[in-house]
C-alpha cells in the first residue's frame, strides 16, 4: 500500500518559472490546521557571483499572494542545501525577520525554512498566514524560482484539510 506522504501535506505555493517580476510573493498557507510549516525554495542559475536574491517570511492576515501593510516579516530557521545531486545540508541557522540574502556563488540550491506556527501570535497577534517573498531586485536576471510549503497538519490524514 503506497503511503504518498500521508502524515505530510505538501502545497506549491511559488510555481517553477522564471518570473519578470522583481519580487515574488508565494501563495500564503493558512496556519490554523497546521503542527508545523516548512517551505522548500529553489532557484536556478544566478548569473553573477555578487548578486543576490533576498528571503523571507511573513505573516499575514489574507491568504492571497500579496502583501499589505499589516504584513509581519518574521523570524525563520533554515538550512541550505549543497549543490545540484547531492545530499549534504547545511547546519540549522537563525534568520532575522529581514531576511536572507543568497549570492550568485549560490547557483540552483535550495532552502528548506522552518516555521512553528505556535510562535506566529507573539510576533503577529492577527496573523492567520505566511508566505515567502523572494526579493531579485539585486538579480541581473531573475532566476527561476519555487515554493513548496511542506505541512505537519494537526489531523494528518490521507486527505488534508485544505490550507490555503
Amino acid at each position: 500500500m503506497a503511503r504518498y506522504a500521508e502524515k505530510l501535506h505538501i502545497v506549491p505555493l511559488l510555481a517553477p518559472v522564471s518570473s519578470t517580476d522583481a519580487v515574488a510573493i508565494s501563495n500564503a498557507v493558512n496556519l490554523e490546521n497546521a503542527h508545523w510549516v516548512s517551505f522548500l525554495v529553489n532557484w536556478g542559475a544566478i548569473t553573477g557571483d555578487t548578486e543576490k536574491l533576498v528571503v523571507s517570511v511573513e505573516a499575514s492576515t489574507q491568504g492571497a499572494a500579496t502583501t499589505n501593510s499589516a504584513d509581519t516579516a518574521i523570524p525563520f530557521v533554515y538550512r541550505l542545501s549543497s549543490t545540484l545531486a547531492a545530499d549534504n545540508w547545511g547546519d540549522s541557522t537563525t534568520c532575522a525577520s529581514t531576511g536572507l540574502e543568497i549570492l550568485g556563488t549560490n547557483d540552483s540550491m535550495a532552502l528548506i525554512i522552518d516555521v512553528d506556527p505556535a510562535a506566529i501570535p507573539a510576533l503577529d497577534a492577527d496573523a492567520t498566514y505566511v508566505h515567502v517573498i523572494l526579493d531579485g531586485t539585486g538579480l541581473a536576471t531573475n532566476a527561476g524560482m519555487s515554493v513548496y510549503a511542506l505541512m505537519e497538519d494537526r489531523y494528518p490524514q490521507a486527505e488534508h484539510v485544505t490550507s490555503t
